[in-house]
Protein backbone atom coordinates (compact mmCIF):
# COMPACT_ATOMS: atom_id res chain seq x y z
CA UNK A 1 0.00 0.00 0.00
CA UNK A 2 2.78 2.07 0.64
CA UNK A 3 4.18 1.31 -2.68
CA UNK A 4 0.98 2.32 -4.08
CA UNK A 5 1.27 5.53 -2.66
CA UNK A 6 4.85 6.62 -3.46
CA UNK A 7 3.72 5.42 -7.05
CA UNK A 8 1.04 7.71 -6.93
CA UNK A 9 2.35 10.98 -5.74
CA UNK A 10 6.21 10.98 -7.32
CA UNK A 11 5.01 11.88 -10.63
CA UNK A 12 2.39 13.88 -9.51
CA UNK A 13 4.46 16.29 -7.23
CA UNK A 14 6.94 15.89 -10.47
CA UNK A 15 4.59 17.37 -12.78
CA UNK A 16 3.15 19.76 -10.63
CA UNK A 17 6.55 21.41 -9.65
CA UNK A 18 7.49 21.62 -13.62
CA UNK A 19 4.28 23.38 -14.18
CA UNK A 20 4.75 26.15 -11.15
CA UNK A 21 8.09 26.66 -12.45
CA UNK A 22 6.31 27.47 -15.88
CA UNK A 23 3.72 29.68 -14.41
CA UNK A 24 0.88 27.65 -14.58
CA UNK A 25 -0.52 28.02 -11.13
CA UNK A 26 -3.77 26.15 -11.04
CA UNK A 27 -2.13 23.39 -13.32
CA UNK A 28 0.04 23.13 -10.37
CA UNK A 29 -2.78 23.18 -7.33
CA UNK A 30 -5.21 20.82 -9.24
CA UNK A 31 -2.63 18.12 -9.67
CA UNK A 32 -1.44 18.25 -5.91
CA UNK A 33 -4.68 18.40 -4.50
CA UNK A 34 -5.66 15.55 -6.85
CA UNK A 35 -2.34 13.56 -5.65
CA UNK A 36 -2.34 14.21 -1.90
CA UNK A 37 -6.22 13.29 -1.69
CA UNK A 38 -5.14 9.39 -2.49
CA UNK A 39 -2.21 9.51 -0.59
CA UNK A 40 -4.46 10.15 3.17
CA UNK A 41 -6.67 7.71 1.83
CA UNK A 42 -3.32 4.91 2.31
CA UNK A 43 -1.84 6.52 4.84
CA UNK A 44 -5.62 6.67 6.88
CA UNK A 45 -6.09 2.83 5.77
CA UNK A 46 -2.88 2.12 6.65
CA UNK A 47 -3.65 3.36 10.66
CA UNK A 48 -6.33 1.18 10.78
CA UNK A 49 -4.66 -2.02 8.87
CA UNK A 50 -2.22 -1.35 11.29
CA UNK A 51 -4.61 -1.53 14.50
CA UNK A 52 -3.04 1.93 15.33
CA UNK A 53 -6.02 3.41 15.98
CA UNK A 54 -7.76 3.75 19.16
CA UNK A 55 -11.63 3.21 20.13
CA UNK A 56 -14.44 6.32 19.79
CA UNK A 57 -17.66 5.86 21.40
CA UNK A 58 -20.33 7.69 22.40
CA UNK A 59 -23.13 6.86 24.59
CA UNK A 60 -26.54 8.60 25.39
CA UNK A 61 -30.23 6.61 26.09
CA UNK A 62 -30.44 5.82 22.90
CA UNK A 63 -27.34 3.38 22.41
CA UNK A 64 -23.83 3.17 22.24
CA UNK A 65 -22.22 4.40 19.30
CA UNK A 66 -18.74 3.54 17.52
CA UNK A 67 -17.12 5.66 15.29
CA UNK A 68 -13.64 5.46 13.53
CA UNK A 69 -10.83 6.76 14.94
CA UNK A 70 -10.34 10.34 14.99
CA UNK A 71 -6.84 10.63 12.90
CA UNK A 72 -8.72 8.23 10.30
CA UNK A 73 -11.95 10.28 9.77
CA UNK A 74 -9.64 14.04 9.57
CA UNK A 75 -7.37 12.36 6.99
CA UNK A 76 -10.21 10.91 5.32
CA UNK A 77 -11.86 14.31 5.20
CA UNK A 78 -8.92 16.09 4.63
CA UNK A 79 -8.19 14.04 1.32
CA UNK A 80 -11.64 14.70 0.31
CA UNK A 81 -11.50 18.33 0.67
CA UNK A 82 -8.43 18.26 -1.33
CA UNK A 83 -10.25 16.16 -4.35
CA UNK A 84 -12.92 18.66 -4.18
CA UNK A 85 -10.39 21.67 -4.77
CA UNK A 86 -8.33 19.76 -7.86
CA UNK A 87 -11.98 18.79 -9.32
CA UNK A 88 -13.22 22.21 -8.88
CA UNK A 89 -10.02 23.46 -10.69
CA UNK A 90 -10.50 21.38 -13.50
CA UNK A 91 -14.04 22.11 -14.30
CA UNK A 92 -13.28 25.55 -14.36
CA UNK A 93 -10.08 25.91 -15.60
CA UNK A 94 -10.07 23.42 -18.41
CA UNK A 95 -12.63 25.35 -20.47
CA UNK A 96 -10.65 28.33 -20.33
CA UNK A 97 -7.61 26.39 -21.33
CA UNK A 98 -5.69 27.18 -18.62
CA UNK A 99 -4.68 23.89 -17.60
CA UNK A 100 -0.94 22.60 -18.53
CA UNK A 101 -2.09 19.53 -19.07
CA UNK A 102 -2.61 17.89 -22.87
CA UNK A 103 -6.47 17.01 -23.67
CA UNK A 104 -7.84 16.12 -26.45
CA UNK A 105 -10.63 17.99 -27.87
CA UNK A 106 -13.24 15.26 -26.74
CA UNK A 107 -11.52 15.46 -23.20
CA UNK A 108 -11.42 19.30 -22.97
CA UNK A 109 -15.56 18.64 -23.84
CA UNK A 110 -16.29 16.20 -21.38
CA UNK A 111 -13.69 16.68 -18.27
CA UNK A 112 -15.50 19.98 -16.74
CA UNK A 113 -18.77 18.02 -16.43
CA UNK A 114 -16.68 15.10 -14.80
CA UNK A 115 -14.63 16.91 -12.74
CA UNK A 116 -17.96 19.03 -12.15
CA UNK A 117 -20.23 16.29 -10.74
CA UNK A 118 -16.91 14.58 -8.68
CA UNK A 119 -16.72 17.96 -6.76
CA UNK A 120 -21.00 18.14 -6.18
CA UNK A 121 -20.30 14.45 -5.07
CA UNK A 122 -17.33 15.09 -2.55
CA UNK A 123 -19.15 17.89 -1.37
CA UNK A 124 -22.35 16.59 -0.29
CA UNK A 125 -20.10 13.96 1.09
CA UNK A 126 -17.84 16.23 3.47
CA UNK A 127 -20.88 17.96 4.51
CA UNK A 128 -22.23 14.84 5.37
CA UNK A 129 -18.66 13.31 7.23
CA UNK A 130 -18.73 17.33 8.75
CA UNK A 131 -22.20 16.55 10.35
CA UNK A 132 -21.70 12.78 11.45
CA UNK A 133 -18.30 13.91 13.44
CA UNK A 134 -16.61 11.30 10.75
CA UNK A 135 -16.92 9.09 7.92
CA UNK A 136 -19.38 6.81 9.45
CA UNK A 137 -20.60 4.97 12.29
CA UNK A 138 -22.23 1.55 14.03
CA UNK A 139 -24.74 2.38 17.09
CA UNK A 140 -26.40 -0.26 18.57
CA UNK A 141 -29.78 0.44 20.35
CA UNK A 142 -31.83 -1.86 22.74
CA UNK A 143 -34.27 -2.26 19.55
CA UNK A 144 -31.07 -2.77 16.82
CA UNK A 145 -27.96 -1.88 14.56
CA UNK A 146 -27.62 1.73 12.67
CA UNK A 147 -24.73 1.25 10.39
CA UNK A 148 -23.59 4.40 8.65
CA UNK A 149 -21.48 5.75 6.01
CA UNK A 150 -20.35 8.72 4.15
CA UNK A 151 -23.30 7.70 1.69
CA UNK A 152 -26.29 6.37 3.52
CA UNK A 153 -27.74 5.09 6.66
CA UNK A 154 -29.41 1.43 7.00
CA UNK A 155 -31.12 -0.02 10.52
CA UNK A 156 -31.65 -3.50 11.50
CA UNK A 157 -33.90 -4.87 14.06
CA UNK A 158 -32.54 -7.35 16.63
CA UNK A 159 -35.60 -9.63 15.79
CA UNK A 160 -35.10 -9.30 12.28
CA UNK A 161 -31.54 -11.31 12.32
CA UNK A 162 -31.05 -15.06 12.19
CA UNK A 163 -27.28 -15.47 12.78
CA UNK A 164 -24.10 -13.15 13.18
CA UNK A 165 -21.02 -14.49 10.99
CA UNK A 166 -17.89 -13.44 9.89
CA UNK A 167 -18.78 -14.27 6.49
CA UNK A 168 -20.58 -12.58 3.58
CA UNK A 169 -21.97 -14.83 0.73
CA UNK A 170 -23.34 -11.87 -0.91
CA UNK A 171 -19.57 -10.22 -1.53
CA UNK A 172 -15.75 -10.27 -0.76
CA UNK A 173 -15.28 -8.83 2.39
CA UNK A 174 -12.54 -8.13 5.14
CA UNK A 175 -12.94 -8.23 8.94
CA UNK A 176 -16.81 -8.28 8.57
CA UNK A 177 -19.60 -8.52 11.05
CA UNK A 178 -22.63 -10.55 8.63
CA UNK A 179 -25.88 -9.98 9.94
CA UNK A 180 -27.84 -12.77 8.50
CA UNK A 181 -31.78 -11.65 8.39
CA UNK A 182 -34.40 -13.87 8.69
CA UNK A 183 -35.47 -12.84 4.93
CA UNK A 184 -32.84 -14.33 3.59
CA UNK A 185 -30.67 -11.41 3.11
CA UNK A 186 -27.36 -9.82 4.63
CA UNK A 187 -26.41 -6.37 6.02
CA UNK A 188 -22.61 -6.47 6.47
CA UNK A 189 -20.70 -4.06 8.43
CA UNK A 190 -17.59 -4.44 6.64
CA UNK A 191 -14.04 -3.53 8.06
CA UNK A 192 -14.74 -3.85 11.74
CA UNK A 193 -11.66 -2.49 12.64
CA UNK A 194 -12.21 0.93 11.12
CA UNK A 195 -14.93 1.26 14.37
CA UNK A 196 -12.90 -0.78 17.22
CA UNK A 197 -8.96 -1.18 17.13
CA UNK A 198 -8.44 -5.10 15.17
CA UNK A 199 -12.23 -5.54 14.67
CA UNK A 200 -12.87 -8.76 16.61
CA UNK A 201 -14.56 -7.17 19.67
CA UNK A 202 -16.99 -5.02 17.28
CA UNK A 203 -17.74 -8.95 16.24
CA UNK A 204 -18.53 -10.19 19.83
CA UNK A 205 -20.22 -7.30 20.95
CA UNK A 206 -22.69 -7.91 18.33
CA UNK A 207 -23.02 -11.54 18.68
CA UNK A 208 -23.37 -10.63 22.34
CA UNK A 209 -26.35 -8.24 22.05
CA UNK A 210 -28.06 -10.47 19.35
CA UNK A 211 -28.28 -13.56 21.18
CA UNK A 212 -28.43 -11.64 25.21
CA UNK A 213 -31.67 -9.43 24.71
CA UNK A 214 -32.02 -8.90 28.60
CA UNK A 215 -28.07 -7.56 28.23
CA UNK A 216 -29.13 -4.65 26.19
CA UNK A 217 -30.36 -2.09 28.47
CA UNK A 218 -26.42 -2.29 28.90
CA UNK A 219 -26.53 0.03 25.61
CA UNK A 220 -27.90 2.92 27.14
CA UNK A 221 -26.81 3.21 30.51
CA UNK A 222 -22.60 2.61 29.91
CA UNK A 223 -22.20 -0.81 30.47
CA UNK A 224 -21.72 -1.93 27.11
CA UNK A 225 -18.93 -0.12 26.88
CA UNK A 226 -17.23 -1.29 29.74
CA UNK A 227 -17.64 -4.83 28.55
CA UNK A 228 -16.11 -3.67 24.97
CA UNK A 229 -13.38 -2.23 26.77
CA UNK A 230 -12.58 -5.26 28.42
CA UNK A 231 -13.83 -7.70 25.89
CA UNK A 232 -16.09 -9.74 28.10
CA UNK A 233 -18.46 -10.83 25.81
CA UNK A 234 -19.35 -14.58 25.25
CA UNK A 235 -17.58 -16.48 22.53
CA UNK A 236 -19.76 -19.45 21.66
Amino acid sequence: MAVVAVLVFLPGVVYAGRAAMRGHYLTALALTCLVACPVLLVVALQLVRSGRTSLRAEQDSSGTMLLPDKRFSVLTLMGLALAIVGFLVIAVATPLRTLDIPMSDGMRTFSPFVAGFGAVVGVVGLITGWRRGGVGYIELTPSGIDIANIAYTESVDWADIDDVTDTADTKKTRKAVVLRLRDGSEKVIDGADFYVPQGVPLYWMVRHYWGHADDRRELVDGRALERLECARFETL
